[in-house]
């Protein structure tokens, strides 16, 4: 395990059904980000609206951190170029092609 996926605390939950489930999905591809990061912003969002405040980046709240990480890499790595396809399609692909070996 790498030192920071160590740092990271994992969450279980349990839904009424397979419905809500494919919602929490389609919504996370629409703005396409992972269904992790998708209920990580609900569940902070509920916090502050809960009376609480937003968490500093120790506190466990990496977003900020992992979008400017992403937009250097990308950067980097694809320089000016823009891609036509979401991310959420590419990983939906690569699923695609997994499954069907």
């Amino acid at each position: 395990m790498t030192k920071k996926r160590a740092q990271l605390a994992r969450l279980n939950i349990y839904l009424p059904d397979a419905a809500i489930r494919r919602q929490v999905k389609l919504s996370a591809a629409r703005q396409d980000i992972s269904i992790s990061e998708y209920c990580l912003r609900a569940i902070t969002n509920q916090l502050i609206k809960d009376g609480g405040r937003a968490l500093s980046r120790e506190g466990g709240n990496r977003r900020g951190g992992a979008v400017e990480t992403a937009r250097r890499f990308q950067a980097e790595k694809f320089g000016t170029r823009v891609f036509s396809v979401s991310s959420a399609q590419l990983i939906r692909e690569a699923r695609e092609r997994k499954n069907t070996r």
